[in-house]
Formats: C-alpha cells, sequence, structure tokens
C-alpha cells in the first residue's frame, strides 16, 4: 500500500448487534498494524485501553482478531460504545466511555439513614467514583426496596433520574416515598400441641399490634423474625423436643399493605431425655473436674442450651489455662427407640496461646501506664479469657473510663501467639461546677467544685470543693492517689472545714466548727477485697443558742466542754464485684468501717457502719438491688456520755426510709425536734424497671422500692416492732447541670402517731 494509495476505513459497529459477528461481515482485507490509536477519550488514558486489546504492532488484524478485540474490549465495563476502524495500516479504536458516578443525591428515607442506603448501592455495584452502568438501576431500585421490606415498609416507592454533569460524570437522585409501616396484625402457631400459643409468643420480639400509641415490635422486619423463629426451636429443643423443626413460615401481607399475618408451623417431635454424659478429646485438664462443669445431667430431659452452657464452661475453663481458641463442640448420640441422647462433648484445645502485646487505644492523655496498671492479663503471659474479662472491667469502673472494648488478635505468622487490644472511650476527667441543690435534711445548697479524676493523666484525682445550705458550710480539699505503691496501695489525704447550726434542719440548733484532717490508705488483699487503714484529726468547738439548744445538747456540753481535740484511727475492710461503680447492674459491694478515737483525745467514742448494695439481674432487663446500711456510735463507757450530738445518726428520706421527713424518725429531743440516735438499721429494696428512652441505663432508672428502718437512741434499745415500712415508685436521672435527681413517691406502710411522712420527696445537685 503506497502513499498515493486511497485511504480505506472499515467501521465494525458497537452493540447488542455488534456480538453477533459473522464471516461475511468481515469484507475487508486483512492487515499488519503498524500503528495503533485511540479517539474519544476522556478520563481513560491510552495505556488503559491497550491493557485490555489482545492486539500490538506487529500483529495482523483479521476476523478472528478483531472479534476477539471487540469482546476484550467490550468485557472491560469501560465503554459504551467501540468501534474499530483502519486508517493505512493505523488501527484506529473509537470509543465512547462510560461516565462516571459523581455522587448521589437521596431523599425522603427518614427510616433508612443514607449512609445505609449508599451501602446497599454500593453491593449492587453503584459507588461514587464507579462507572455508571444503565442496566444496574432497575438492579438498585429491587434493592433498596428489598432493604425497606425487610424492616416493614411495604408500601415504598423509588424513583431514580440521571442527571448528566460535566466531564462525562453524572449524578444519580433517588426520590423515596416511604409509606407507612406494614403492622403485624397476627402472628399464628400451627402444630404446637405440647405449649400454648400464648406461652410460646413470649420468646418472640415481634408482636402484634395493640392499642399502644409508641410501640415499635409491632413493625415487621425479616431479620427479626428469623431470630423469633430461631428462638421459638430453640424453645422447644431447650425443653427436651430434640427434633423440633419449623416446617414452613407464611408472611401474607393485606391488598392495602398496610396489614401483615405471620403463620408458623411447627413439628413438636417427642420429648428425649439424656442417657449419659461423656468428655473426649485432648482434655488437657483432668476429666472429672471438667464434669463438675456440665450443667447436664443424665436423667434429664434434654436441654440444648443446658448443652451449650456446658460447652462454653469447659472452653472458659481451657481459656484461663492459655487455650485461647479451644473448642467443645456438643455431640448428640440419639437412640430414637428409647428417645435418649447420649452427650459426647468433643474437646479440641488447639495449640497454647501467649499474649505478645496488651494494645490501647482511645485514651488521649492519659499515661499508657495508667490504663496498664489495671490489667490482670500480663505480657508474655498464657492467655487468660477471665483475665481479660476482669481487666476490662477494671478500665469500665475508673472514674474517667465511659466504656472499654476488648479485642483478641493472632498475631500474623504464629499459632501461639495473640495480641489484646483494649479501646477506651474517656469521659471529661475534669470538672468545674456551680449549682444548686435541694435536700430535705440540708434544705437548698450553693454548691461549687474543682474536681480532676485524672490528673496530668496520672489517675489521680484533686478536688475542692465548697457547699452553702441552710444550716452549714463546708470547704474540702482532697488528693487521692490510686496507685501510692506499685503495690496497688491507694492514698487519701484530705483537709476540711464544717460550720453548722444544727446536725439537720430538723434538729436541735447549736453552732459548730469543725476544722480537720484525714490520710486513709487502701490496701489491696485480693482482687475484690481490700483494706481501709487511716488517721485524722479534727479541732472542734460548740456553741448553744441562748435559746432553742436541747437539754440533751446543753448536757453534754456541761459534762464535756465546748471545745474537743479528737484523734482517731480508721479501719475497716470491703469487698467490691460491681460491674461499675454508678448504676451497677451486677455484683456486691460489702464493707464494714470502724472508726475510733485514739487516747489522748477529749472524747472517748467510737463508730461502727456496715453497708451492703446487691445487684441481681433478672430476666427481661429487670434488676433486682437491695442496699443495707447498719450503723452503731457508742462511748467506751465509765461516765457521761462523751458521743457528741454532730455524731448522731438520722434515719427518714431519700437515702434511709422514703415515705417519712428527712432525720425525722426516732427519738426526739427536750422541745420535740428530731435527736438522732446511736443505731441506725435501714434497708432499701428496689426492683429496677427498663427504660424503653434509654437500654443500657446508664444515666436514667425507675424502680418500685419498699424501704424499711428506724434508728434507736442506743442500740440496747432496737426492737423490731418499731421498725418502719414504704413502698412506692422512684426515679432516677444524671443530669448534666443537676448532678443526680432523685425522686421518689411513696406510701408509709405502718407510721404512727408523731411520725412525720412525706410522699413525693426530691434531692438534686452534686456535692451533697
Amino acid at each position: 500500500m503506497g502513499s498515493n494509495q486511497a485511504r480505506f476505513k472499515l467501521k465494525i459497529i458497537a452493540g447488542a448487534a455488534a456480538m453477533m459477528w459473522l464471516p461475511a461481515a468481515f469484507a475487508f482485507t486483512p492487515f499488519t498494524i503498524k500503528d495503533i490509536k485511540a479517539q474519544g477519550l476522556q478520563r481513560l488514558e491510552i495505556g488503559t485501553v491497550l491493557t485490555y486489546l489482545p492486539l500490538a504492532v506487529g500483529d495482523q488484524l483479521n476476523e478472528q482478531t478483531s472479534r476477539a478485540a471487540m469482546r476484550a474490549l467490550y468485557g472491560s465495563g469501560l465503554f459504551d460504545d467501540v468501534r474499530l476502524e483502519r486508517d493505512g495500516d493505523t488501527l484506529m479504536i473509537v470509543v465512547k466511555e462510560r461516565p462516571a458516578i459523581s455522587g448521589f443525591k437521596i431523599e425522603g428515607n427518614d427510616k433508612i439513614g443514607g449512609d445505609e442506603l449508599k451501602k446497599s448501592l454500593a453491593d449492587a455495584g453503584m459507588a461514587e467514583g464507579e462507572l455508571f452502568k444503565r442496566d444496574l438501576l432497575s438492579e438498585v431500585q429491587q434493592e433498596l426496596q428489598r432493604q425497606y421490606f425487610a424492616n416493614g415498609y411495604y408500601d415504598v416507592q423509588i424513583d431514580t433520574e440521571v442527571k448528566q454533569e460535566p466531564n462525562n460524570r453524572v449524578n444519580i437522585e433517588i426520590q423515596v416515598t416511604e409509606g407507612k409501616a406494614t403492622k403485624i396484625k397476627e402472628i399464628n402457631i400451627v402444630g404446637n400441641q405440647a405449649f400454648s400459643k400464648d406461652e410460646l409468643l413470649k420468646a418472640f420480639q415481634l408482636k402484634k399490634t395493640n392499642w399502644m400509641p409508641f410501640q415499635k415490635t409491632d413493625k415487621y422486619s425479616k431479620q427479626q423474625l428469623g431470630g423469633d423463629l430461631e428462638a421459638l426451636s430453640s424453645y422447644y429443643q431447650d425443653r427436651g423436643y430434640l427434633k423440633a423443626n419449623i416446617s414452613s413460615v407464611q408472611v401474607q401481607l393485606s391488598p392495602d399493605k398496610r396489614d401483615l399475618y405471620i403463620t408458623a408451623n411447627i413439628e413438636e417431635g417427642q420429648v428425649y431425655t439424656i442417657k449419659s454424659n461423656r468428655i473426649s478429646g485432648d482434655t488437657i485438664l483432668q476429666t472429672d473436674f471438667l464434669e463438675r462443669l456440665l450443667s447436664t445431667k443424665s436423667g434429664e430431659i434434654f436441654s440444648r442450651k443446658l448443652a451449650t452452657e456446658s460447652a462454653d464452661r469447659i472452653e472458659a475453663a481451657l481459656s484461663d489455662i492459655g487455650y485461647a481458641f479451644a473448642e467443645v463442640t456438643p455431640l448428640p448420640e440419639v437412640d430414637e427407640e428409647k428417645r435418649e441422647v447420649a452427650l459426647n462433648y468433643v474437646v479440641r484445645p488447639g495449640k497454647r496461646t501467649y499474649v505478645r502485646r496488651i494494645n490501647f487505644a482511645g485514651h488521649g492523655d492519659t499515661h499508657d501506664e495508667t490504663l496498664r496498671r489495671e490489667m490482670r492479663q500480663l505480657e508474655a503471659a498464657p492467655f487468660s479469657k477471665s483475665a481479660v474479662e476482669r481487666s476490662r472491667v477494671r478500665l469500665t469502673r475508673l472514674p474517667f473510663v465511659e466504656e472499654a472494648e476488648v479485642d483478641t488478635q493472632p498475631v500474623p505468622g504464629t499459632d501461639d501467639l495473640v495480641d489484646v487490644s483494649f479501646k477506651v472511650k474517656e469521659r471529661a476527667p475534669g470538672s468545674v461546677q456551680f449549682g444548686v441543690g435541694y435536700s430535705g435534711s440540708a434544705g437548698f445548697l450553693v454548691s461549687g467544685s474543682l474536681t480532676h479524676t485524672n490528673f496530668l493523666g496520672t489517675g489521680n484525682r484533686v478536688s475542692f470543693e465548697v457547699n452553702n445550705s441552710q444550716i452549714s458550710r463546708v470547704f474540702n480539699v482532697s488528693w487521692t492517689d490510686p496507685y501510692f505503691t506499685n503495690d496497688g496501695i491507694s492514698q487519701t489525704a484530705s483537709v476540711f472545714y464544717r460550720k453548722s447550726e444544727s446536725v439537720i434542719r430538723y434538729s436541735s440548733g447549736f453552732n459548730s466548727n469543725i476544722v480537720g484532717f484525714n490520710l486513709t490508705y487502701g490496701i489491696p488483699l485480693s482482687e475484690y477485697t481490700s483494706l481501709r487503714a487511716g488517721f485524722g484529726i479534727e479541732e472542734t468547738s460548740l456553741e448553744a443558742y441562748s435559746s432553742g439548744t436541747s437539754d440533751e445538747v446543753l448536757q453534754f456540753m456541761r459534762d464535756n466542754g465546748s471545745r474537743f481535740s479528737t484523734y482517731q484511727f480508721r479501719t475497716g475492710i470491703a469487698r467490691d464485684t460491681r460491674n461499675k461503680t454508678f448504676f451497677a447492674t451486677r455484683g456486691s459491694l460489702n464493707q464494714f468501717f470502724v472508726d475510733a478515737s485514739l487516747p489522748g483525745s477529749d472524747l472517748g467514742f467510737y463508730s461502727a457502719t456496715y453497708r451492703s448494695e446487691l445487684y441481681v439481674p433478672l430476666p427481661f432487663k429487670f434488676i433486682f438491688s437491695a442496699n443495707t446500711n447498719i450503723g452503731m456510735v457508742d462511748d467506751y463507757g465509765g461516765g457521761p456520755s462523751e458521743v457528741p450530738p454532730y455524731e448522731y445518726l438520722f434515719a427518714g428520706g431519700p437515702r434511709t426510709v422514703r415515705g417519712y421527713n428527712d432525720g425525722r424518725l426516732g427519738p426526739r429531743d427536750s422541745l420535740g425536734f428530731a435527736l438522732g440516735g446511736q443505731l441506725r438499721t435501714t434497708m432499701q429494696n428496689e426492683l429496677i424497671i427498663p427504660l424503653p428512652i434509654e437500654s443500657d441505663q446508664k444515666s436514667t432508672r425507675m424502680s418500685l422500692f419498699y424501704d424499711i428502718g428506724q434508728v434507736y437512741l442506743r442500740p440496747s434499745d432496737f426492737d423490731v416492732n418499731e421498725l418502719r415500712t414504704a413502698a412506692g415508685v422512684g426515679f432516677q436521672w444524671f443530669t448534666p447541670f443537676l448532678g443526680l435527681l432523685q425522686m421518689s413517691y411513696a406510701f408509709p406502710l405502718n407510721d404512727k402517731p408523731g411520725d412525720n411522712t412525706r410522699g413525693f420527696q426530691i434531692t438534686f445537685g452534686s456535692g451533697f
């Protein structure tokens, strides 16, 4: 082909018909390619085209190679149209690029978030920056509809519009008309003989619609239905029906798509009992020890739940000695004739695993060591599941940590090493507060405080507090180092000044000024138990009023004077297994403290206090709590009473016995005011009710309560018949500005003449 040869151009038209090449369609003379050029490129480079082209300079273009080239270029998915043209000995590739997706505009989606919908689009093959494929639009609409259907919105309508933008880009606009959620009109179970329908439906989270306006469980969800059907199957299998099977499920929609009917067909089968338990495989631990961990017992009805629980216990025991990835599988060997199950727990311990590193994230300015010292799992030690979990709990108990999560990952390239990573979410460790409060015993209160629970990231606590109420002024400065020694001994030092006009608002009046210093050490005895030991010094002065001071106070001052120096030794023991220090949901706290004045003090007296908190989780997120408080104060005897009036104990009010006015239970003085006593015993029992507005109950609580208690002038005066009781409803809310707000309405159950009762009580504010 010389230079004078006429230019010959061959077009092979692309499209659906172009993919059906016939031999007759290649009506030109094959030629050897001396150059390759591309036309129509906007975003792509020629190199990208050549990457997919199975031809190169020097190759021959003929019917076979042209078909292969077209197939490869179309197969790349980059082009809407492709043509091959010849310009002399140059192969011209003429393309029309597919536009790129610049973004999505989604409107009308109130029930499902935009990010969630975009994820569905990406799953369907459409995402920002990807090439736009028009044939996927219908699939996208179907995918979005499926997502809404799965959430109970069967009346949804989805419209799409593609808008062209410069630089061969498109924006996809999606208009969602959600309609109303389809509600469950009825749930039926067919085939049940052993259990009633109402009993079985208790296992369902989904409920049929009722009159309650804020009900959420009547909205259909395919995912939730799957979980409920699994719960139904488990209900049977946990009660001996090993072969129980949900044979079919029908979900029917009403013509107007507003109501939905669910029918589950179940085949119950027969009840099976446990014939025997056996533990096989590489058990590592003694078999008799592992057998004591089993919840399944020979002769009892088979329960899948108990079998799974038993396997979990064995896995936990192995994980505590380093076998982090132990697997225990309960295999049932079924005797159909006798309807018995022989359980074989097969143990596969894997290799013993060691912890390479313990990592922390999310802790901001907190020193790594401040968190690391809470660890009960050590680096280079065998992995222990319980030690890792205890480490996580100890982190959540720190006052500046809101929550902590743990993740255990195998070290790549090894089969016996793991890294343990804790991710903490911190709460603000420092606070400057100024506010007002109210307490029935102290009246209105103005408070100011500067507190930092993680001073300079060390975990030390520093606090300066000022409280000014109707009857007292209190100034307190304290410093706590929770790790005064590396062994975990804590040290707390405080200096305080207290000036008051009476012990409580409703007691006899007298002026008292107390200046003191305390130094206390906490000594850990075990993981949950600690010993308290310390001493304190107080300088006190009393002043009686010309009128309004009771005979009891005046007699104490005649016997002991009005100025005292007191040196006290403080000791006690505490055991704390609560999962949280604030709004705990499980565990207990038991404390016993004794404070005694030392020789050289002007007054000889001692006080003893026992305090207990118990939290028991119940089904359906209910919690039972019982708080007990028994306090006693007495002198060493041998003369007039040396127990100062400001050390007397009082009962009645939100913190002791609700339904009775603050401090108004017990003996009266010569003026008819509350005198207090040397023995107080109270107990508050609560059934904490889950609130739908806050499932985790981190800052609000509502409860039904039953309180009982009384205060007695002398310990020897204790009389069960004098105990006062009350029942009612309570509410607690940890507010951002007022601190802990507590409200209750109580009904005294056995009040007697002279008792001062009050149904509604409220306290709020921090610092009292």
